[in-house]
């Protein structure tokens, strides 16, 4: 059967298989930040302890990205990942099993996420360089934007029933799903036939290496200044949300499964966000990636406002249809303008710089909520979110980068199988 030209590019092999494998593993990863959440909350109601939680499996990210972006371009991408996937089911495991025994504690659940966030810290980097590398120049907007699809279609699926899942098996047997999906995910990498990468420099050491990474970054005015944009408004928007959310619908006593529901419609956004990113080439793809992220404010907005549960639905589907955009959008520029061999060290300094301060704002939100009430803490995030958001449009750089011209559909680009 002929695919349709826009998702022709799933006739190649290695993409199939990858796609396939995270579609199932981000079912799982959707399931997660609902389960936790509530599961900590279980122990003793504190949003100081969800945001300790959660902190710890983002400090990785901040720590050893940038490791594991130098890793991944040293070794075989793949390899990378079945190890970080491995890693990340048995800390789900322990993890599960510890709330499901009633033996977890905060202090427990911390240092497995911390475990956890070194798995994400390797495989991330080593991913986007992946798709980089088996997936034709010309389609790379394409494979982005159907990667956008299966990370909205698993995040709608899982936070849609995560809540149910609480409530019927509890966050341990809703978090033991979660961690089945990694072995999946090994699974179908394992069956990938990626050629081995030829340099076009010798490998020397690792600090080397590593500095090589950061001229990469540091010689393009537009892409360091959109991961500084990134950075900020993670941490004064997007982080604390994931504190402050929970609280809100808590205090006006409303059902977890309202948040799960929530993050699912934002999900789902997500996926029509891909497929609009399929026809979608804008002609300066920093500009729109800006004011796509820029969005980040309106779910901080409609909960101080105290909208109404479908009109909160509805803006966390309108901000993933944003961010369904933005994330294709970004991620196939990024693969455009960096070279093969750099490309997972570059990706590790996104990573590293968007989670930068992603940890504090975690933590800080809870106690500011405490200290100043969760909804003025909501409008003051979102105000920060917005001013930090627009600078860079003041940016010659963002403006001047050009998108790539419709992709070549002559016979002769076709697809190898």
């Amino acid at each position: 059967m002929r695919l349709p030209a826009r998702i022709d590019v799933l006739r190649l092999r290695n993409f199939r298989n990858i796609f396939i494998g995270q579609a199932v593993s981000l079912v799982g990863d959707g399931l997660f930040p609902v389960a936790l959440t509530f599961g900590v909350l279980d122990l003793r109601n504190s949003g100081i302890d969800v945001g300790i939680v959660l902190a710890a499996f983002a400090v990785p990210m901040v720590l050893f990205t940038l490791i594991g972006g130098v890793w991944a371009d040293r070794l075989r991408r793949e390899w990378v990942m079945i190890a970080s996937d491995l890693i990340r089911f048995v800390t789900m495991a322990v993890i599960a099993a510890l709330l499901l025994s009633h033996h977890a504690q905060v202090w427990s659940l911390a240092l497995l996420g911390f475990v956890y966030g070194c798995g994400d810290a390797f495989f991330f980097p080593a991913y986007t360089a992946l798709i980089q590398q088996i997936v034709p120049r010309d389609r790379l907007q394409e494979a982005n934007a159907l990667r956008g699809v299966a990370d909205g279609f698993g995040w709608f699926v899982g936070p849609a029933v995560s809540g149910i899942l609480v409530a019927l098996i509890g966050a341990g047997g809703t978090l033991g799903l979660d961690a089945v999906t990694f072995l999946v995910s090994a699974a179908y990498l394992l069956t990938l036939r990626v050629p081995v990468l030829a340099r076009t420099v010798a490998q020397t050491t690792f600090l080397a290496e590593l500095r090589d990474g950061w001229r990469e970054v540091s010689s393009r005015t537009w892409l360091w200044v959109m991961m500084l944009r990134a950075m900020l408004v993670l941490f004064v928007t997007i982080a604390p949300l994931q504190v402050l959310g929970p609280l809100a619908i808590t205090a006006r006593h409303q059902s977890p499964a309202l948040w799960g529901f929530m993050v699912g419609l934002f999900s789902l956004g997500m996926l029509v966000g891909g497929v609009v990113a399929l026809y979608y080439r804008p002609l300066r793809p920093m500009v729109t990636v800006t004011l796509c992220g820029t969005t980040a404010a309106a779910p901080m907005i409609a909960l101080a406002l105290r909208f109404s549960p479908a009109d909160l639905l509805a803006v966390w589907f309108v901000r993933g249809i944003a961010i369904g955009v933005f994330s294709a959008i970004w991620d196939t520029t990024l693969q455009r303008h960096i070279a093969y061999e750099s490309m997972a060290r570059v990706s590790s300094w996104d990573w590293m710089t968007a989670g930068g301060l992603w940890p504090i704002g975690l933590v800080i939100a809870g106690p500011f909520a405490q200290a100043f009430g969760v909804t003025e803490t909501l409008w003051f995030s979102a105000g920060c979110g917005v001013v930090f958001s627009v600078w860079v449009l003041f940016v010659k750089d963002v403006w001047r980068l050009r998108g790539p011209q419709e992709p070549d559909r002559s016979p002769e680009s076709a697809l190898p199988l």
